[in-house]
């Protein structure tokens, strides 16, 4: 049962949503003497929050996935749609409730993003490019979740992070529906690949890639990063760099979305390392 109840929450999605609540609140420019109790309520509240939402999705998705992940908990038959539709509201109402106790900037983000949510598993996913923007705001507004908790004053630097984290998620996105195209046809998902072809689907996410790189030198031009964020980042630009040339080469998705994630993750230790050191 606690290995099931792991996989519907899928707690890395939630660590690595946390972790961005604490780059945000180190770039805000905190004081964590003063603030040490908020980025603490802010770091669960998103933990929860993102494993509600993956729960939901899981629940909206049993069908699907039973052709696409059919070894995920619902659809092999594990867990209960009933059980986790239960477990995935209990986790919304605690985020929100305890976001109450930060402020109510806090509390207003929590509120849209659990709404988000909500709406793309039951209804957004289907429709074209607004499921992508949904997941790709909610990936960004972590980063201003952490900055408002801590200092409402200074959010330039937080903002600029949030946008390069929002194009780098939406093209990553675009090629997770080339995966699970297949299933998603199953669905009647109006996906980007599904409408407009694998081809054309590819090129969007490979520009939405370029913009990440453009966007990533920005905040240590602005004055915000030191050099240890510019070393650390160019590396994940590398990595995102190839991800553009196996998207362009027609490499397998499933590994263009993995080189990907892991680019993705080299530039969130490089927020840490930059606003760290």
């Amino acid at each position: 049962m606690v290995k099931c109840f792991v996989e519907l929450l899928r707690p890395i999605n939630g660590i690595m949503a946390a972790i961005a609540v604490f780059i945000g609140a180190l770039i805000a420019g905190g004081t964590f003497v003063a603030y040490m109790t908020e980025v603490h309520i802010a770091i669960i509240a998103t933990f929860f929050i993102t494993g509600a939402g993956m729960t939901i999705n899981d629940f909206c998705d049993r069908e699907i996935d039973f052709v696409n992940k059919r070894n995920r908990p619902i659809p092999s038959g594990r867990v209960r749609p009933k059980g986790a539709l239960m477990i995935s509201m209990t986790l919304f109402a605690i985020g929100i409730y305890i976001s109450y106790y930060i402020n109510v900037y806090c509390l207003v983000i929590a509120l849209i993003s659990s709404a988000f949510l909500v709406i793309y598993s039951y209804r957004l996913k289907k429709m074209l490019v607004f499921g992508h923007l949904i997941i790709s705001y909610l990936v960004a507004s972590s980063f201003l979740f952490g900055g408002l908790a801590v200092n409402l004053g200074n959010l330039v630097p937080v903002a600029t992070f949030s946008l390069i984290a929002f194009f780098a998620n939406f093209s990553r996105e675009i090629v997770k529906t080339i995966e699970d195209m297949k299933g998603d046809k199953m669905g009647k998902v109006k996906s980007l690949p599904i409408l407009f072809g694998e081809s054309r689907a590819r090129k969007i996410s490979s520009l939405l890639t370029a913009i990440t790189i453009i966007l990533a030198p920005v905040p240590y031009v602005l004055g915000y990063m030191s050099n240890t964020y510019m070393y650390v980042v160019s590396v994940g630009l590398i990595l995102f760099l190839f991800s553009i040339i196996w998207n362009i080469r027609n490499t397998p998705a499933e590994n263009v979305q993995k080189l990907m994630k892991v680019a993705m993750t080299v530039c969130l230790l490089a927020f840490l390392a930059g606003a760290l050191f």
